[in-house]
């Protein structure tokens, strides 16, 4: 099992600025392999919301090559699947296939990124889909939460704004501004282009080295901006009946290396992610809050954000957010519990290990990495990182981190509900 998990990466750059990174998986049966555009919707500017996910839609309604069933036909028979998606960082492409069918893979994915066939009736039908798609989130409190406290936290940068833009955006973007992005695809953005599992390396390189031609040396990197504020935003929406909340902060990139990383991760878990974290534990078993509560911790370039998520009954919103704050508070101040550091650490090290299993994480690792964080790190390298760090080195990164911006406070709740008055949350002083 060690032998079949052990990172085999290879990295070559192309002639025109074309990256390719493959994780070799000698006894998979599969590889996943895609490719990835360092623009999402951070970077789009007031006239532009929702640009890059529209983008991201239309690819598949067509190429020169191939009509959209031809896509949709062309990995699903051969019982694959081809995904994508757009964050506020980035764009990607990709699919799990069969090994043998890696070629086939990149062929469609290269055409949907060389070769698109922007048609207005297409982009007519899919505005509707994706307005749809938008309404559909804002059906579910909890993604809602997450959008109103991004808006609110980061607000002066483009994480402020939803990855779909609002349906309002979504309906004055025009064909004009598609051919334009997708210029800047062909000639600006760099590509990075990520496989793993049962992929050669070397025969990878040369089907991209083809397929991806048109694809002039790119060396636009998107600008980022991080701005953050603490706040408090509260809103009503029809036709539910709990308070959603998201509670969170964020930090910049001025000391996040390695060990800031694995600590923060550490962190993250010991807090809230599971159901032996603390605020499970707390908020939902032992005080029956909360059905669903964890914290979670997002990476962009230049800035990680962490925040903690949860339902409740409007009448325990204040509760539940003590609680969550206490939880956070305590752990701050007074660290691990007996067998706690070694209990995440394994928790932290499983994750990675499980995943590595798996062609698909392996492939997603690869590409965040290089996206995120500039660069490739192999697992086995965190996994030693994370099994070294002292509890006395994790409370000073997280001390440090978790007190460098102010912590701001999402609720989405009935509208029927009087706004309460949560002003003595904040501010939460990490680590005081």
């Amino acid at each position: 099992m060690k032998n079949s998990q052990k990172t085999v990466y290879r990295r070559t750059e192309l002639p025109n600025g074309v990256v390719v990174q493959t994780d070799y998986m000698p006894h998979a049966y599969s590889a996943s392999v895609g490719a990835w555009l360092p623009r999402g919707s951070r970077h789009e500017k007031a006239d532009e919301f929702g640009l890059s996910h529209f983008y991201e839609h239309l690819v598949f309604k067509g190429t020169e090559n191939r009509s959209a069933l031809d896509i949709a036909r062309s990995v699903e028979d051969r019982g694959g699947n081809l995904e994508a998606y757009t964050t506020r960082q980035e764009t990607g492409f990709y699919a799990n296939v069969v090994a043998e069918d890696v070629p086939l893979a990149v062929d469609v994915i290269a055409d949907m990124l060389m070769n698109p066939r922007f048609e207005k009736s297409d982009m007519e039908k899919e505005r509707k889909v994706i307005v749809e798609e938008i309404h559909s989130y804002d059906d579910i409190p909890e993604e809602l939460a997450g959008d109103v406290f991004n808006a609110a936290h980061f607000a002066g940068c483009g994480i402020a704004h939803s990855i779909t833009g609002k349906a309002r955006d979504v309906r004055s973007l025009t064909l004009e501004q598609m051919w334009e992005y997708e210029r800047q695809v062909l000639e600006d953005f760099p590509i990075v282009v990520c496989a793993a599992g049962k992929v050669d390396h070397d025969e990878l390189v040369d089907l991209c080295a083809k397929k991806f031609k048109r694809k002039k040396r790119g060396k636009v990197f998107p600008h980022d901006e991080y701005r953050s504020r603490g706040s408090i935003k509260i809103v009503g929406k029809q036709d539910i009946t709990q308070s959603n909340l998201f509670w969170g902060t964020s930090f910049g990139y001025e000391k996040l290396d390695e060990k800031t990383r694995y600590a923060v991760s550490l962190f993250n878990v010991a807090v809230g992610a599971g159901m032996a974290s603390r605020l499970f534990q707390k908020i939902r078993e032992e005080n029956g809050l909360a059905y669903s509560v964890y914290s979670t911790v997002d990476v962009y370039r230049d800035c990680m954000d962490w925040g903690v998520s949860l339902a409740t009954e409007p009448r325990q919103l204040k509760k539940a957010l003590a609680l969550a704050i206490a939880e956070t508070q305590g752990f701050l101040e007074n660290g691990f519990a007996k067998d706690e550091l070694e209990r995440t650490k394994a928790n932290v090290v499983g994750s990675l290990r499980l995943g590595a299993d798996f062609p698909e994480k392996r492939m997603m690792r690869l590409a965040e990495q290089t996206l995120h964080l500039g660069g490739f790190h192999p697992m086995e390298a965190s996994v030693e990182g994370i099994l070294k760090m002292e509890e006395a080195e994790v409370l000073e990164i997280v001390r440090d981190v978790f007190g460098r911006s102010g912590y701001t406070i999402a609720v989405v709740q009935p509208d029927s509900v009087k706004k309460p008055d949560l002003s003595q949350y904040l501010p939460f002083a990490a680590g005081a």
